[in-house]
């Protein structure tokens, strides 16, 4: 016997999700993630490379999810971009001697084996520093792609003390989604 039958029109989905019974929080909180990436994009104008935007959105996601997590403490979010920030400099450094001071004319192989290589050695220096933040491995491989690029940097590290500064305001108010 059922003791509580779904309305025949609610998606089967939703019936087992755990967002059933505490929708605002979930709606208060995606719309507060978008703002903060609107902000963030609107103070740093002109930074419209994908790739940046994306590492940053992923933060803004982390934060805006799980809000309470080790992940988006500000030590976290803002200690795990500058560790990718210096490892992807450091890294790119190592593509810039292997083509001769000639980057921009790097090969894909070249940028996919220097891209990889930022990702994990960015995690594996995270992991050690304690400053782990999963999007901001993202950063360490943007630098790779991007090159170096200060515009890049500043509005990464900023972004991240953005978002910190949102979350510690807010932080009264926002729960785990998850």
């Amino acid at each position: 016997m059922r003791l509580h039958a779904p309305h025949p029109h609610t998606p089967a989905a939703f019936e087992r999700s755990h967002i059933r019974g505490r929708v605002r929080p979930y709606i208060t909180q995606a719309t507060l993630a978008s703002f903060a990436l609107l902000a963030i994009l609107l103070i740093e104008k002109g930074v419209s490379d994908g790739i940046i935007v994306v590492t940053i959105a992923s933060s803004t996601a982390t934060v805006f999810v799980v809000p309470l997590s080790i992940a988006s403490s500000p030590k976290r979010v803002i200690g795990g971009h500058v560790v990718s920030v210096l490892v992807g400099l450091a890294l790119w450094g190592g593509l810039h001697l292997v083509t001769g001071g000639h980057v921009s004319g790097a090969s894909n192989l070249q940028i996919d084996i220097f891209g990889a290589a930022a990702v994990g050695l960015s995690v594996l220096v995270m992991a050690t520093t304690n400053t782990e933040h999963p999007p901001a491995a993202g950063t360490a491989f943007g630098i790779i792609v991007v090159g170096l690029s200060f515009t890049f940097i500043a509005f990464i590290l900023s972004a991240a003390v953005i978002l910190s500064v949102v979350r510690y305001l807010l932080r009264d108010r926002l729960q785990n989604l998850l």
